[in-house]
């Protein structure tokens, strides 16, 4: 323990490589899920090469709660309908709990040394993507010739996945945090929050709007130091321009208004599930839920399972397009695959993970780890659709801010 304290300033080869992969894990979200991979592997495997040294992080409670879930996922595979789907998953989460720790010890050793320049290089980062993102709004192709079939999204860097409103939800705290740690002008910070909000409803991605939306409100709302009549109004202020946008473009109106008005309606929710391939998903998940209510099918089954007959239901319009990777919605994903066993087990760990989180925020008021919470918790929101819990860019993303949520627990060493 001695040793490590005294040791705790200096850096080495193993320090250096994984501030380099640190650094750089954004970029690896946007390249792809190879790279996602690659680094989540390549960071616990140096937490892991120097696991003596590391063991101090395990005797936390946060190390005892992802055992927990981890424990959950190995019983999911045990009674998963198809064992060679499941098992990568849950290996690859037994790597995300090292990944998680590396990144805690990277925080706790370079917190007031080289983690200001990393998060600046973030900062540039999505200052870029906010570029190119404009450049694609005006030009119809983002800086290096990406196109979009679809009308009223964006894609960017991501190419043909239309992925970047997931990334922007991801990072936009960590964004945000970087600029109000930098003590610019309050009504210069006012006019990037308009301008980011903004960009983020032009992107097109609905959910990812909304979370990335009441993400920047929380924050407002907890970190900006000026009245309430001031953060209402500014809220007010942006309630207005978008809807002066959707009525100016067609695009956006039938997406932002036209989809959406009949959820108002009297029934409005379950009219719309009826008549929507998200419905189709969701019915087709909650009858796999019957039908295995405690182990769920099994992480990744539900590609497998939805194509059978029985989990058609004629009263959904769209129930023979039910077929998907994934149900579109992370609670139903979760009581198809894992169950109420699973469910309940990820709900345990979640909740364990924030209170530690909290309470170690009320005490250092560190905004990175504010932005990890916040994440966590619109990541989670329920009836919202959203990508597969446990494919490579959503876990990726949701990871890497779990880790900055637990990395900033302060650990003595």
């Amino acid at each position: 323990m001695t040793g490590i304290k005294n040791n705790k300033s200096k850096i080495n080869f193993l320090d250096i490589y994984s501030l380099f992969l640190f650094t750089l894990y954004p970029l690896a979200i946007i390249s792809g899920n190879l790279l996602i991979n690659i680094f989540i592997f390549l960071l616990a495997f140096n937490f892991i090469y120097n696991f003596k040294n590391n063991i101090i992080f395990l005797k936390q409670k946060i190390f005892y709660i992802l055992l927990f879930f981890f424990i959950s996922l190995v019983i999911n595979l045990i009674f998963s309908t198809n064992f060679e789907n499941t098992a990568p998953r849950v290996i690859k989460f037994f790597f995300v709990i090292f990944f998680i720790f590396e990144i805690q010890r990277i925080i706790q050793k370079f917190e007031s040394s080289y983690l200001k320049n990393i998060y600046k290089f973030f900062f540039i980062i999505f200052i870029i993507l906010n570029l190119d993102i404009i450049f694609e709004i005006i030009f119809g192709q983002n800086m290096l010739g990406f196109t979009v079939e679809m009308p009223g999204r964006i894609a960017s860097f991501f190419g043909d996945e239309l992925v970047v409103g997931a990334f922007y939800h991801g990072f936009i705290l960590i964004f945000l945090s970087y600029l109000f740690y930098s003590n610019l002008n309050k009504n210069f910070i006012i006019l990037f929050i308009f301008s980011i909000i903004l960009i983020s409803f032009l992107i097109g991605e609905r959910a990812n709007f909304i979370k990335s939306f009441i993400s920047i409100i929380i924050f407002i709302f907890i970190v900006f130091k000026i009245n309430y009549k001031t953060k209402i109004s500014i809220i007010f202020i942006m309630l207005i321009a978008f809807i002066s946008i959707v009525n100016l473009n067609q695009e956006y109106k039938y997406r932002y208004y036209k989809q959406i008005k009949p959820l108002f309606s009297v029934d409005g929710y379950f009219d719309f599930m009826k008549k929507s391939q998200y419905g189709a998903h969701r019915i087709a998940a909650y009858k796999m839920f019957e039908e295995n209510m405690y182990f769920g099918v099994g992480i990744k089954n539900f590609r497998h399972e939805v194509k059978k007959d029985k989990y058609e239901d004629n009263r959904y319009q769209f129930t023979n397009q039910r077929l998907a990777t994934h149900p579109h919605q992370v609670h139903h994903e979760f009581l198809s695959e894992t169950g109420m066993i699973g469910y309940i087990s990820f709900l345990i760990f979640i909740l364990f993970s924030l209170i530690l989180a909290i309470k170690n925020y009320t005490k250092t008021k560190n905004l990175y780890q504010l932005s990890g919470i916040i994440f966590v918790v619109t990541s989670l929101m329920p009836l919202l659709p959203s990508g597969s819990f446990f494919s490579t860019l959503t876990s990726g993303i949701f990871w890497f801010n779990f880790s900055l949520m637990v990395g900033y627990n302060k650990i003595k060493f």
